[in-house]
């Protein structure tokens, strides 16, 4: 029988291998010092630390739910097949899935990454892991349920047609809501998620036997399913509205496209002398383009504090700094291809080794987070030390330079024999 977990509604879009294993390995690194940290803990700490995670789970799926699902990047394809209500349903599915098995994996650490006794209270551990299963299901279920179906409400709050007494009301004492009319409903959908996922966490807490504690989580299990299940029918539509009302509101509206910020400006390169300031613009326009960096540094940021928080060992720190700067650098590559930088084009402009100079800034635009980075952790933390803060701040630049000298190496100065020739006739 085809389930949402082997079948896909809708066909997915290709993705490069390389962005599947960017994306892949801050998860199993996290997943790794999961690991070590609970391989030497009692059962009743493996308790506390799965109900840390439910509640961590519950949170971001109430943030990161509509963003998943919406404005859908396979519309066009879905407006072309027409799927059943059911097929919309699963697509939705698919679309949480590996945030669902990644949870679930922590789960399975957290329950049986047990190196000192692993036979010991095996039954106990396998209810653990039973536990973990109901209460991620029934928390994604319910930021299913709560985002897919959010489209009619959005639209009546965004016209006015609900909510009016509220913003009368608010108006009359001179205050205002934190989020515009039709996002309402999103910003109530975010606190129930989150809400009502950490409070049946704590409700299970209180039931002293560790039976009867899955009860909160079957009941919570139950209600989701049933109020997702009436809405199956009528789940096209639901899915149409959803959609459209978001891709409304992500839209820009200076530029009509769905990027969520503006491109960066060239005064906002102010970093870079002018000589080359034009250059590095166009490549940084051009990465923001194809990879959401400020996104990327930030995970890269939050995992290597959490190793930190964790007690990982300082190899560890050592490994992800190292992947952090060569990862870093690796992602600006495809700029410097010859679709988006070709080199007859990047002649007219700079000199070949005014483009290493160019690309050298270009990578290192983030060493200045990386350095805020390192910094605080050997601030709070004294698993890091302040030379190391230096050290590694001189590692990237270091690379860096490595890295811009062989992208222009193999973009503008290949073949030898054209590069000299066009250098000889254009600048001298």
């Amino acid at each position: 029988m085809l389930t949402p977990l082997t079948y896909r509604a809708i066909p997915g879009r290709h993705v490069s291998a390389a962005r599947r294993i960017t994306a892949m390995i801050p998860g199993l690194v996290i997943l790794l010092a999961l690991l070590w940290l609970a391989h030497e803990l009692a059962l009743g700490e493996r308790i506390v630390l799965f109900r840390y995670l439910a509640m961590a789970f519950a949170g971001c799926m109430a943030f990161i739910t509509p963003h998943l699902l919406f404005p859908d990047g396979d519309k066009t394809l879905v407006l072309q097949l027409n799927p059943s209500p059911r097929r919309l349903f699963l697509h939705h599915l698919v679309k949480l899935r590996a945030l669902w098995l990644y949870g679930l994996a922590a789960v399975a650490i957290i329950a049986f990454g047990d190196s000192v006794s692993p036979a010991q209270d095996f039954h106990e551990k396998t209810r653990l892991f039973a536990t973990g299963l109901i209460a991620l299901t029934a928390i994604m279920l319910y930021a299913l349920y709560r985002f897919a179906t959010i489209g009619e409400s959005s639209q009546r709050w965004n016209e006015g047609k609900s909510g009016r007494r509220l913003f009368e009301s608010l108006d009359s004492v001179g205050k205002s809501t934190p989020v515009d009319a039709g996002m309402f409903p999103t910003f109530l959908s975010t606190i129930l998620v989150t809400f009502i996922g950490m409070i049946s966490v704590v409700v299970s807490a209180a039931i002293p036997h560790l039976v009867l504690a899955i009860l909160p989580f079957v009941l919570f299990l139950g209600y989701s399913g049933f109020r997702l299940g009436k809405e199956i029918r009528r789940y096209d539509r639901r899915y149409y509205q959803s959609d459209a009302f978001y891709d409304e509101l992500f839209t820009n509206p200076a530029t009509g496209s769905k990027e969520s910020r503006e491109p960066a400006s060239y005064g906002s390169i102010y970093w870079v002398p002018k000589r080359w300031r034009a250059a590095v613009w166009t490549q940084i326009v051009q990465l923001d383009r194809k990879r959401p960096m400020g996104r990327i540094i930030a995970l890269l940021s939050f995992t290597y504090w959490l190793l930190i928080w964790l007690g990982t060992p300082e190899s560890w720190h050592a490994g992800w700094l190292l992947f952090w700067i060569l990862a870093k650098n690796m992602l600006a590559w495809p700029v410097s291809g010859p679709a988006i930088s070709p080199s007859v084009f990047h002649w007219w402009m700079l000199a070949p080794r005014d483009w290493m100079v160019a690309r050298f800034f270009l990578q290192t635009r983030w060493t200045l987070a990386l350095l805020l980075t390192v910094a605080a952790a050997a601030l709070f933390s004294e698993a890091v030390s302040w030379q190391a803060v230096w050290m590694w701040t001189l590692a990237d630049a270091a690379v860096s330079a490595v890295s811009a000298w062989l992208l222009t190496r193999s973009n503008e100065c290949l073949p030898e024999e054209i590069c000299i020739t066009f250098q000889a006739v254009y600048y001298d």
